[in-house]
């Protein structure tokens, strides 16, 4: 897939065109950032909530494995607040 941007400044005159190819290549989740591995772990709790056809073989508790895994430093608690969230979902999803 091949992405072009072109852009300008506010107050120019003249577009920037950027192009970048992207290949279809597999990478394993593990090799990946927290941050990209946690931002997966939310989209997936999203497309659960909304039963999405898209969800995959997702599930509440892959869901939580992703997010334990890549919690990783949380000064301030947001990603624990959303760990809990998604185990109180996971408990109310199997009744």
């Amino acid at each position: 897939m091949t992405i072009k941007f072109r852009y300008k400044k506010p107050d120019g005159d003249t577009s920037r065109l950027i192009v970048h190819t992207l290949s279809d290549k597999f990478t394993d989740p593990e090799a990946t950032s927290d941050n990209f591995r946690w931002s997966a772990a939310v989209a997936s709790f999203g497309m659960l909530l909304r039963d999405s056809e898209y969800a995959g073989e997702f599930t509440y508790e892959k869901t939580l494995a992703l997010a334990e895994g890549a919690k990783g430093k949380d000064a301030r608690g947001y990603r624990s607040e959303f760990i809990n969230m998604v185990k109180s979902f996971s408990l109310l999803a199997r009744k």
